[in-house]
């Protein structure tokens, strides 16, 4: 694990309020766009016959690919060193907010860009084309952390899949929220674990 940085806590720059209301309008505007071209207020469930029980019981599935997820990028950020960047890019952005702005800002951004990139985008334009306008909107500014463009395209791609065979959201944005609660609470709570580059032996 990495060191810990100062308990006293540093103002976040992004505050969390203007930032869930961006992703609040994404929400609006997916459930808008599938209202229109769906000719349907049900965003939430492909299958409108669904039963509670299922739409109970499937963000559990969610939880679960999040977990996963998040333990696989820890284990690999010790082997490439974009993760270890891209921990310091998101941890200078972040600052140290609390914990209600963090789950703030993980329900907003899970919520915001689920209904619009699963809900409505994909039922518009598929699997693919909807992640891959989702992994595009992952582009940071430094080339050097491109990397996480691609692993948005992945995940983008897993939670559409985990959408279609559950045939409803909750196990995507359960997933989104997940990833995205932990690892900014990871990320605004220690520092970046030092990269480990491999040396080749001698021939």
């Amino acid at each position: 694990m990495g060191a810990r940085q100062p308990t006293t806590p540093r103002e976040a720059p992004a505050r969390a309020p203007t930032v869930a209301g961006f992703y609040a309008a994404l929400m609006l505007g997916g459930f808008f766009w599938h209202a229109v071209s769906q000719d349907s207020n049900d965003v939430w469930r492909l299958d409108p016959e669904q039963g509670w029980l299922t739409l109970v019981l499937t963000p559990l599935w969610g939880v679960g690919f999040g977990l996963v997820t998040v333990q696989v990028f820890r284990a690999l950020e010790l082997r490439m060193r974009w993760l270890t960047e891209l921990h310091k890019e998101f941890g200078a952005i972040f600052g140290r907010p609390q914990p209600r702005e963090l789950v703030l800002l993980a329900g907003a951004s899970a919520l915001g860009e689920e209904v619009l990139f699963r809900g409505a985008m994909m039922d518009a334009w598929g699997l693919w084309i909807s992640s891959l306008v989702f992994a595009l909107l992952h582009i940071p500014k430094r080339r050097a952390l491109w990397p996480w463009t691609i692993s948005s395209l992945i995940v983008g791609l897993a939670l559409g899949c985990l959408t279609l065979l559950t045939g409803n959201l909750g196990a995507a944005v359960a997933a989104h929220f997940t990833i995205n609660l932990l690892n900014m609470a990871y990320i605004t709570r220690n520092r970046p674990r030092v990269y480990v580059e491999r040396v080749q032996p001698p021939q």
